[in-house]
């Protein structure tokens, strides 16, 4: 990766490259929403369990008791998300859901598949507690833009379409997934929006209008100005700048720190370019990336394809071979070996996901987005830090507040309770001597889990809990600020 400040004539040798790469067939390089389809379209069964089949028209939009969220929360609901996903999602951080997706049929402009929409009991159990519900339009590939991007009979059928599924199923509106989107596209892509909002308006007066736009204009398909002006918002899907075939690990959604990072793209991409942040969501990753690498660097060069990890499935691997918090990058990764191969995983946390969400909060932005609900198979703990954003219990410069010391604290210890390891994850505020030990119920300490002179950032510490009698226990950091404490338990074998 190159700095955006090189010269000229570098960035233009890097942006040919990255076009290169998308022009063949747009196969070497893909999006992670596409390539998650690509993945479980060929594995997972679609249909719903009998007993959840709901072919009646959902529920109306219940209105929210504390009025409409100021800071919208929009997650992508994937058909492979299971038949009882939607039951674990947590609808007081929630505003919106975009069940994925319409899959559109590039020779008429209707759909191939709408992935179970008109039978998912998704929408009327959302609506039943104040989230709107979107349908997310997919089409995939420059060759398969163009050709509904070059055909107004086509976008009408597709809009015609839309239209007639929203009624049914009383849908809110409508996301448009179009990726490698190609420059000759680009006023065909602003005209088709333009027709899109005007004949879904004019029958559905209140339906919301949505994009899902790059992290990069990379191959400048997209007028971002003039598409914000006439969607109600744009998501910017947050993501892969280090993808599956990236010759080197890295992070998946850098905050800061590299040469392209999330940082970069919403000031240079989006805001420089005239979209107002009041039209912008930050689309967040909950996945990461494993690659086989050539050691065990930071950042080592890959030797193979990078395969995606949903974030239940990071939690159990972190468990095993730990994590580093990259403080440059505001990203965790951990590196293990398979046998001789080195391995190098990069993905997010809590601690990550609640910088990037408190980034756009802070920024002025109308709120986060999240590829893929279901990756955390309802876990609290990425909930939990959407909520402490939306509250404003999180500090200024980005760490999460800590009453009692403004410092260091333990800022996780999962699982809860612990039945054999559990990962303790720490910020330590300023260099100094730290100690993080395990008390009993009486105060007596029975582990000691580190001590000794530590840097300031973010440290993880593995607690086994096997030589451990069942019952309640306290993790404890003392740093020279004073102490963090922790209560967790100890389950039975």
């Amino acid at each position: 990766m190159l700095s955006r400040r090189k010269p000229a004539a570098a960035l233009i040798a890097l942006l040919i490259c990255h076009l290169m790469a998308l022009s063949a067939q747009d196969t070497a390089f893909i999006g992670i929403h596409q390539a998650d389809n690509e993945y479980y379209s060929h594995i997972f069964d679609t249909r719903a369990s009998p007993e959840m089949i709901s072919p009646e028209t959902p529920a109306a939009l219940k209105s929210r008791t504390d009025g409409d969220p100021v800071f919208m929360v929009y997650g992508w609901h994937p058909y492979w998300a299971g038949t009882y996903a939607h039951l674990n999602y947590d609808y007081n951080v929630l505003t919106h859901i975009a069940y994925f997706s319409y899959e559109v049929d590039t020779a008429t402009g209707s759909y191939s598949t709408l992935r179970g929409w008109d039978t998912t009991p998704l929408i009327d159990y959302a609506h039943q507690r104040g989230v709107k519900v979107m349908l997310t339009v997919t089409n995939f590939g420059s060759e398969r833009n163009t050709k509904i991007l070059t055909d107004t009979v086509k976008q009408w059928t597709l809009i015609n379409t839309v239209i007639a599924q929203l009624k049914a199923r009383n849908g809110d509106g409508v996301n448009f997934d179009f990726e490698s989107v190609p420059a000759a596209m680009k006023a065909n892509m602003v005209s088709f929006c333009r027709r899109a909002v005007r004949g879904i308006r004019a029958e559905l007066p209140l339906a919301e209008v949505s994009l899902a736009t790059p992290e990069v204009n990379w191959s400048d398909g997209w007028d971002l100005e003039a598409l914000a002006g006439i969607c109600d918002y744009l998501i910017m899907m947050g993501y892969n700048y280090y993808w599956s075939g990236s010759s080197t690990a890295g992070p998946v959604a850098p905050l800061d720190g590299e040469n392209y990072d999330i940082t970069g793209s919403i000031r240079e991409d989006y805001l420089d370019e005239g979209v107002a942040p009041s039209r912008l969501l930050l689309g967040m990753p909950w996945y990461g990336y494993d690659w086989p690498v050539s050691s065990s660097a930071r950042k080592a060069s890959t030797t193979g394809t990078g395969t995606s990890k949903t974030y239940i499935t990071t939690i159990q691997m972190v468990l095993s071979y730990g994590k580093t918090f990259d403080n440059e990058t505001s990203v965790p990764w951990t590196s293990y070996q398979d046998g001789t191969q080195w391995h190098q995983m990069w993905f997010e946390d809590s601690l990550s996901l609640l910088l990037k969400a408190n980034y756009a909060k802070k920024n002025g932005l109308a709120g986060v987005g999240i590829w893929a609900l279901s990756y955390e198979s309802g876990r609290p703990e990425l909930w939990n830090g959407l909520k402490a954003v939306i509250a404003g219990t999180v500090s200024s410069d980005g760490n999460p507040a800590l009453p009692g010391t403004g410092g260091s604290e333990i800022l996780s210890l999962t699982p809860n309770p612990v039945s054999d390891k559990a990962l303790v994850t720490c910020f330590i505020a300023k260099q100094g001597r730290v100690t993080l030990s395990i008390l009993d119920s009486g105060g007596r300490p029975v582990a000691l889990l580190a001590e000794g002179t530590a840097p300031p950032g973010i440290q993880s510490h593995t607690l086994n809990a096997e030589g451990l009698a069942p019952g309640i226990y306290f993790c404890v950091l003392t740093t020279p600020e004073g102490r963090s404490v922790k209560k967790f338990a100890v389950a039975g074998k």
